[in-house]
């Protein structure tokens, strides 16, 4: 790894240098690969807090990681004098949709552990706007109640990682090639659904942002807002890659609450390079374990995997995939997302 272009280290970089700093440290190497952490977002975005986000609970080793990172800035300083007014400016640069929507006043420390939180009320403006975004939902589920959530450390991560995917978005690397893809017509409808999907988010910056759902119970939502969706992914092999799953609509997100109560949470998340999936990957008449990216990673540089769906046996049936007869005939859809950086948890609605 070369020491003096730490700016620019890519996420095998920053692992290497992780290595580097002995074999206690090699159990932390998935944590930066799975955040998706590169040279910029090391430098903009790490601190201890940071550190705790992305999963590194000992003291002595975050101590190590930050004094190690402080002495890298130290040997560059004459090349990044600028540094400071650079960080103070970095918020500055990011309004939209995905920032926070209440002042930071409101919020509480008291009902989630490294999360702070606040309930809006139903008669807000803010309510309504959410209330939009969810539309119906299923038969016997109404909402109890809506907050809004904040993590600061994984905010700062989140914010990081949107300039990283501008800096590599109009590169030829990440861009889609189809063509040696079946059916590459069908495949980029399929991109143009997601990314009218992205028009839906208002915000100042050049990346892909959507606004996405995850569906899950009451008593794991502590742990997916303080430890993040990262887990998920092991949970189970995934139909359309081993990953973080979310869908657009809010009634399809519920499918994946068990039991009367749940909570919907609200994401955005950061669109790099999406691989489309269609019905050639997942064959209406096969087991899932026989789809083509069943348990397995990110399709070659692809960021994420998305899917447009449907029931295969009415309406309630747990079995969605790709429609053998087109976009046309999906109702829902789901998004497969790899890298936990890209997320950001903003809203929970409870449910009753």
């Amino acid at each position: 790894v070369d020491i003096a272009d730490y700016k620019y280290w890519t996420i095998d970089d920053v692992c290497r240098w992780v290595r580097s700093l002995g074999t206690a440290y090699e159990e932390y190497i998935s944590k930066f690969q799975s955040h998706g952490i590169d040279g910029r977002t090391l430098i903009e975005a790490i601190d201890d807090e940071g550190l705790q986000e992305i999963g590194i609970p000992v003291k002595i080793h975050r101590r190590k990681i930050l004094l190690t990172l402080s002495k890298l800035k130290q040997d560059t300083a004459a090349e990044n004098s600028d540094a400071i007014e650079s960080k103070r400016t970095f918020y500055d640069g990011f309004d939209g949709d995905f920032t926070l929507p209440v002042h930071r006043d409101e919020l509480s420390e008291n009902r989630y552990d490294k999360v702070s939180s606040c309930q809006i009320s139903t008669n807000s403006e803010l309510y309504a706007r959410i209330s939009g975004w969810i539309g119906s939902l299923p038969s016997g589920r109404t909402i109890e109640k809506i907050e809004i959530v904040s993590n600061a450390a994984r905010y700062r991560l989140f914010l990081a990682q949107m300039e990283s995917v501008e800096k590599r978005q109009d590169k030829p690397a990440f861009q889609a090639h189809l063509s040696s893809e079946s059916n590459p017509e069908e495949r980029q409808r399929v991109l143009d659904r997601l990314s009218t999907l992205c028009q839906q988010v208002s915000h100042n910056r050049r990346a892909r942002i959507v606004r996405m759902w995850h569906g899950c119970r009451t008593s794991t939502l502590e742990d997916l807002l303080r430890d993040g969706f990262t887990a998920l992914g092991r949970l189970d092999d995934g139909w359309y890659g081993k990953a973080m799953y979310f869908t657009s609509s809010a009634k399809y997100a519920t499918h994946y609450i068990e039991g009367t109560d749940g909570c919907l949470i609200l994401c955005y998340v950061i669109i790099l390079n999406p691989f489309p999936v269609i019905a050639d990957d997942a064959l209406p008449n096969v087991s899932p374990n026989k789809f083509r990216f069943y348990g397995r990673g990110n399709h070659k540089r692809y960021q994420c995997h998305y899917a447009l769906v449907s029931p295969t046996d009415g309406e309630n049936t747990a079995d969605c995939r790709p429609p053998p007869s087109g976009i046309n005939d999906a109702v829902y859809d789901e998004l497969a997302v790899f890298q936990e950086v890209n997320i950001l948890p903003q809203i929970v609605v409870h449910l009753k």
